[in-house]
C-alpha cells in the first residue's frame, strides 16, 4: 500500500490488514442510513472508505454519503457479484490506491449475493490485504409479513451469512413485527454475535470490531450460495441517447430497475417534483434533484414510507426506480422532462459520474 498523502493524517495506519465489512440488506433496508451513522461517529483522525454497490446504471447513494467525510468510490450497474471479478477487484484496487484507507465499508446493492462477495474477498490477494470483519445486515421487520421478501433467495442469503442481525427502522414497528423478528433471530444456526432493534440508522461502534464468523466459514458460505439465486448484469438501453439527458433500464433476479442522470442545467420545481414521485406505484425509489430555487433534495422511499432531506453539493440531479413489473421508460421519461427546467448548458455539460 502507498504512504498516506500529506493531504490526510500522517498518523500511522493501525493496522497491517485493512479491517473490512459488508453492510448488507435487501431493498430499501436502511444500509446507506446505517453507514451514515457510522460514518458520522468515525474517529476524526482515520481515514474511511466506502464502496457503493447499486442496483442499475445510476448511482445514488454516493451523493447521500459524500458529506459524511469518508472517501467514496461507485459501482453502479448491477450486484457486485454479477460484476466481473475485474471490474470489481479494480473498483477495490482503485480506493485503496487513492486513499490508504484505516477502514473499508462495503456496501452491496439490494439485490446482492454476499455470499459469493466475502468469498471473493476471503480469497487470492485480498486475503492478505484485508481484515474482513463481521457482515452487518439490515432487515425491515415489516417485509417478514410479506411472502416475496421472506422468500426471495437473495433475502434469505443476506441474513445467513449476517454476523450482526439489525431489525433496522424499528421505530416503524408494531407488535407483531418485532415478534417476527425475534422469531427469525431465534432460529438462525448458529446464534449471531449480535441482535438489535436499531431506529434512524443508529450504530455501535463496537459492532466493527466483531470478527467474520458465519459468512467466512467455507461451509456457510456455501449452504448459503446453494438456493437458487440468479443474476445477470442488467443492460443498459437508452431514451434520447445522443443528448446528455440519460436514461437506462435492467432486469435482475426479476426485479426491474429504470434510472436518469440528468444534467447540471436541469433543475426541479420542488412540490411538483415530489407530487409526481409520490404518484409513482413502484417498490423502490430514490434521487437526488437540484431544485430550481437552488439548493437541493433527497428524496427515498419504499413501499410503506418515505423521507425527504436536503442535500448539498448535488452535481446532477439523479433518479432510481426499482419494481417486479415493468417500468414504462418513454411514459416516465416524458413526464419527468416535463418538470425539469433546462437551461442552455445542458447540451455544453455531459453528465459524468463521479
Amino acid at each position: 500500500m502507498p504512504p498516506a498523502s500529506s493531504g490526510h493524517s500522517s498518523r500511522p495506519l493501525r493496522f497491517s490488514r485493512i479491517p473490512t465489512q459488508l453492510v448488507t440488506g435487501f431493498l430499501g433496508a436502511g444500509k446507506t442510513t446505517l453507514i451514515r451513522s457510522l460514518l458520522d461517529h468515525k474517529p476524526e483522525d482515520e481515514r474511511w472508505a466506502v464502496l457503493v454497490n447499486e442496483f442499475g446504471q445510476v448511482g445514488v447513494d454516493a451523493d447521500l454519503l459524500r458529506e459524511r467525510g469518508a472517501f467514496i468510490e461507485q459501482v453502479p450497474g448491477g450486484c457486485l457479484c454479477c460484476i466481473s471479478r475485474h471490474v470489481f477487484d479494480a473498483a477495490l484496487a482503485r480506493l485503496m490506491r487513492r486513499v490508504t484507507p484505516q477502514r473499508i465499508l462495503i456496501e452491496p446493492s439490494g439485490l446482492g449475493h454476499p455470499a459469493t462477495l466475502l468469498q471473493q474477498l476471503g480469497s487470492g490477494s485480498w486475503r492478505t490485504a484485508l481484515d474482513l470483519r463481521a457482515t452487518l445486515t439490515l432487515v425491515d421487520a415489516r417485509q417478514l409479513a410479506d411472502p416475496r421478501y421472506r422468500q426471495h433467495p437473495i433475502f434469505r442469503q443476506q441474513i445467513e451469512v449476517s454476523d450482526v442481525l439489525l431489525g433496522s427502522k424499528a421505530d416503524g414497528y408494531g407488535e407483531a413485527d418485532r415478534r417476527r423478528f425475534q422469531t427469525l433471530a431465534e432460529s438462525l444456526r448458529p446464534p449471531r454475535q449480535r441482535v438489535a432493534l436499531i431506529e434512524w440508522g443508529n450504530s455501535d461502534a463496537g459492532w466493527l470490531d466483531l470478527p467474520c464468523l458465519v459468512g467466512c466459514s467455507r461451509s456457510r458460505a456455501e449452504e448459503a450460495l446453494a438456493g437458487p439465486v440468479t443474476g445477470t448484469l442488467p443492460q443498459t438501453t437508452g431514451v434520447d441517447e445522443a443528448s446528455s439527458w440519460r436514461c437506462h433500464q435492467g432486469l435482475d433476479d426479476g426485479w426491474h430497475a429504470l434510472g436518469w442522470t440528468i444534467p447540471a442545467g436541469c433543475r426541479f420545481p420542488r412540490q411538483p417534483l415530489l407530487e409526481w414521485l409520490d404518484g409513482l406505484a413502484v417498490e423502490r425509489l430514490k434521487g437526488v434533484f437540484r431544485l430550481t430555487g437552488g439548493g437541493g433534495l433527497a428524496v427515498n422511499r419504499v413501499i410503506h414510507e418515505r423521507s425527504v432531506e436536503p442535500a448539498a453539493d448535488i452535481r446532477v440531479s439523479r433518479l432510481q426506480l426499482i419494481d417486479t413489473k415493468a417500468l414504462d421508460a418513454t411514459r416516465l421519461d416524458r413526464q419527468l422532462r416535463a418538470l425539469a427546467v433546462c437551461t442552455p448548458e445542458v447540451e455544453d455539460n455531459p453528465d459524468e459520474m463521479p
